[in-house]
C-alpha cells in the first residue's frame, strides 16, 4: 500500500523522505547551537584578577555580590591609611620626607642650550649683538673665549661675561659696563620618570616656525611659560593617581630638590621652577590610589583616549552603533559608567537590554600587566554603592559591551532558523 502524505499507517504519521531529512538536519543544528544558547544565557565566566595587585580599588569589588556590608567588597591594607572605594576626593596628606633635604629654587629663568641673548658693550659694535648658547651650554665671546652659561640667571651670566672680557685683557675694569638681555628661550630636553603615565625624555617649550622670524628675534625679552615643572610632567602624560605629588624631586647637576605640588589640586602655592636642559624630574609613588588626583590639572592630562566596541544588535558594527571618533576622547576623571554611556551601551529596551554586561580592559602601570573586569550595566546604574563598583578610566583603556541573554538567545534562534531555511532551499534546488 503506498504511503500517502498526512495519513497514518499502523499508527505512525508518515512523511516524505525530504521532510524527514530536513527535520534531522534541524535537530543536529539545534544540538550544536542550544548549548551555546545556554552558555550565553548564563552570562559567561567573570574575568579573574588578583585583587591585591589591581591598580584601582574600585576594580577589585565584585559587582555581582557587593553589598556594602562587612565582608563585602574590596578591603585595603589598614596600615596604608587609604580611602575605601568610592571616595572621590581623597588625596594623601603630606608627610615629612627624609630621602632628600628640603630645598627650594627661585622661579627666575636660567639659560640652557639654544637660548638666544643680546649683549651690548657701549660704543663697541664689534662686541655687541645676538649670541646663541651652544649645545654644551657655552657662549663664545669675541676675543674672550668661551663662557659657561648653562644654569645661570641673566644677572649671573652678565657678571661672568664682564669678568671674561676683563680677564682676557680686551677691556679694562675701570668704567666698563655691559648689558645682557634674553631674546628667545629655546626648546629644552628634560627627563621625567616615576609615577607618570609615559616616562622618558621629553622636549618642552617647543617653538613654532612663526616664532623664529625676524619679527620675534629683533625684540628683547621672552616669557617661556612652557619651560617649567608643570610642562615637564605634562609632557610625560601627567602624574598617575598613585603619585606622591608632595615630594616631586628635581635633580640638577647632582643636586636634589624636593618640590611640593599638592597645590595643583588643593589651591595652595606650589614649588614651580624653570627647567634647563638635562634636568630630571622624579615623581615617587604613594602607597594609595588617590581618586582626588583623577581630574584635569596642570600636572594631569586634560583628557584621555579610550577604545570602544559595541557590537550590539541590530547594529552589526561600530558605525551602526553610532560610535563616532569624538567619543574616544573623554575628560580625565570619567568613570566606567560614563564610558559605557559614550559607547551607547546603556538604555534601550528594558526587557532585552537591561541585562547587558560591560567589560573594561586596562594595563596596570605599576606591573605592566593587563587587567580585565566585567560589570553588570544595570547593577552600575541602580546600585546605591555604584561609585565603589565604578572605576575611573585611565589613558588607553578599552571598553566593550556584551548583549543580554535575551538578545543572545534571539540571535541564536535566528541563526538556527536561517540554517534550516538554507538547508531546505539547497535541497529544493
Amino acid at each position: 500500500m503506498p504511503i500517502v502524505h498526512g495519513m497514518r499507517k499502523k499508527g505512525v504519521l508518515a512523511f516524505p523522505t525530504e521532510r524527514r531529512n530536513a527535520g534531522a538536519r534541524l535537530l543536529r543544528i539545534a544540538g550544536i547551537l542550544l548549548p551555546l544558547l545556554a552558555g550565553g544565557c548564563a552570562g559567561g565566566k567573570i574575568p579573574a584578577n588578583p585583587d591585591a595587585t589591581l591598580f584601582n580599588p574600585e576594580k577589585a569589588t565584585n559587582a555581582e555580590s557587593y553589598n556594602g556590608q562587612e565582608g563585602g567588597g574590596f578591603r585595603l591594607d589598614p596600615d596604608k591609611m587609604c580611602a575605601p572605594p568610592g571616595i572621590g576626593n581623597f588625596i594623601m596628606p603630606p608627610t615629612p620626607d627624609e630621602r632628600a633635604p628640603k630645598a627650594s629654587l627661585d622661579m627666575r629663568m636660567r639659560y640652557s642650550p639654544g637660548d638666544r641673548l643680546n649683549i651690548i658693550v657701549p660704543g663697541m659694535d664689534d662686541f655687541s649683538g645676538d649670541f646663541v648658547i651652544n649645545a654644551d651650554g657655552r657662549i663664545i665671546l669675541p676675543f674672550a673665549g668661551e663662557v659657561m652659561a648653562l644654569g645661570l640667571t641673566n644677572t649671573e651670566l652678565q657678571s661672568r661675561i664682564l669678568g671674561a672680557f676683563i680677564k682676557a685683557g680686551v677691556f679694562k675694569a675701570n668704567g666698563l659696563r655691559i648689558s645682557v638681555r634674553p631674546v628667545q628661550y629655546a626648546p629644552t630636553n628634560v627627563y621625567v620618570n616615576g609615577a607618570v603615565f609615559y616616562p622618558g625624555r621629553a622636549v618642552i617649550n617647543n617653538l613654532k616656525d612663526s616664532d623664529k622670524t625676524d619679527k620675534y628675534l629683533t625684540k628683547v625679552g621672552d616669557s617661556p611659560i612652557d619651560r617649567f615643572v608643570s610642562s615637564g610632567i605634562e609632557s610625560a602624560g601627567g602624574v598617575r593617581p598613585d603619585a606622591d605629588v608632595a615630594h616631586i624631586t628635581l635633580i640638577r647637576n647632582g643636586q636634589r630638590y624636593v618640590l611640593n605640588w599638592r597645590g595643583a589640586f588643593t589651591g595652595e602655592p606650589v614649588d614651580d621652577v624653570a627647567l634647563i636642559s638635562g634636568d630630571t624630574l622624579f615623581v615617587p609613588e604613594a602607597p594609595c590610589f588617590q581618586a582626588g588626583l583623577v581630574r584635569p590639572s596642570q600636572i594631569t592630562p586634560p583628557g584621555i583616549r579610550v577604545f570602544m566596541s559595541n557590537l550590539t544588535q541590530p547594529a552589526q558594527n561600530n558605525a551602526g552603533s553610532a560610535i563616532s571618533k569624538d567619543t574616544f576622547g573623554l575628560p580625565y576623571g570619567s568613570r566606567f559608567l560614563q564610558g559605557l554611556v559614550a559607547a551607547n551601551c546603556v538604555g534601550g529596551s528594558r526587557t532585552s537590554n537591561a541585562a547587558r554586561q560591560g567589560v573594561l580592559i586596562s594595563r596596570n602601570p605599576k606591573t605592566g600587566r593587563s587587567e580585565v573586569i566585567q560589570r553588570s550595566i544595570e547593577e552600575l546604574v541602580r546600585s546605591p554603592d555604584r561609585d565603589a563598583l565604578n572605576p575611573h578610566l585611565m589613558p588607553d583603556d578599552a571598553i566593550a559591551c556584551y548583549d543580554s541573554s535575551v538578545t543572545e538567545g534571539r540571535e541564536i534562534l535566528s541563526t538556527l532558523f536561517s540554517a534550516f531555511s538554507a538547508g531546505s532551499t539547497a535541497k529544493g534546488l
